[in-house]
């Protein structure tokens, strides 16, 4: 008769079997809400992740705001924002020791195919983009280019890059008028609209710029100095267009959580964050 022991040997060499061709077993499991642009940080983050046993699941339905309501309610893990944590979050929540970790920085910038830079247009200011975004200002010529209609490229109303750009020109969303542009999604659609445009105006990430098909227009503030929009401009805050982005979690993070946060701030996770087209701490730090 064979014993039980040889049963139960010839199992646990089946089950470690499996698990070799698998990879390893997931042990923790997290969920993540927020910011679409950081959500972009951890699909990219998770198959690094999983290596390490943890699996993420990312939603991007709200706010960074609902996703702070989220995760101080226990309903996700972690909260992807796009803005530093407030004495009213934590007000909300005096239970929680909610903690949060810059990763980097999202900035954007006015972007124009090669026809209008050759033009001489090299930068606009808040007054001159509210014109253009009213259909005020509806020639290149009006900003000293070619006599060419400017066609410009919107994002949806409410999502991140809309947000950043609206509240720099009109302090409040809600002031922002109703217009009728045509949409782009991301930043790779918006580049991709502009490049195979005569005349085009777009927004999109500040590393969508390669000085050749797609320039970057500075921002020419109220004393008629041009801000260009680079990272060095953004690290010092001179540049207007740009803001933090954070991982938050609702306790001082250990175990898999810990793993995440320390994961993120390492330097293969600070790759993702700029091939996510952010600008990663290391490019933030003073020179």
């Amino acid at each position: 008769m064979i014993c039980a022991a040889f049963f139960r040997s010839r199992l646990a060499a089946a089950l470690a079997a499996t698990a070799t061709l698998v990879g390893p077993v997931l042990a923790e499991s997290f969920k993540m809400e927020g910011s679409p642009v950081l959500a972009h940080v951890m699909f990219g983050a998770a198959p690094a992740l999983r290596k390490q046993g943890i699996d993420i699941k990312v939603g991007v339905e709200g706010s960074s705001t609902v996703a702070l309501v989220h995760m101080g309610d226990e309903l996700v893990d972690f909260a992807l924002t796009t803005r530093p944590l407030t004495g009213k979050d934590h007000a909300n929540f005096p239970e929680r020791e909610l903690k949060e970790y810059r990763l980097g920085m999202q900035a954007i910038a006015f972007i124009v195919p090669a026809d209008v830079w050759e033009s001489g247009v090299r930068a606009v200011s808040k007054a001159q983009f509210q014109a253009i975004y009213e259909s005020k200002i509806q020639s290149w010529k009006e900003l000293g280019g070619a006599d060419l209609p400017i066609k410009f490229f919107n994002f949806d109303k409410g999502k991140g890059l809309w947000e950043l750009f609206v509240t720099w020109v009109y302090g409040e969303i809600r002031r922002a008028p109703l217009v009728t542009f045509p949409i782009t999604i991301e930043s790779r659609d918006a580049s991709n609209s502009v490049q195979f445009t005569s005349g085009a105006m777009g927004v999109a990430s500040i590393d969508s710029i390669d000085g050749k098909k797609i320039h970057g227009l500075a921002i020419k503030d109220e004393s008629g100095a041009l801000i260009e929009p680079t990272a060095a401009n953004v690290a010092s805050g001179k540049y207007p267009l740009a803001r933090p982005v954070f991982i938050v979690v609702g306790e001082t993070p250990v175990g898999g959580k810990k793993r995440v946060i320390d994961f993120l701030l390492s330097p293969a996770g600070q790759e993702i964050v700029a091939q996510s087209g952010l600008i990663p701490l290391k490019d933030l730090a003073p020179k």
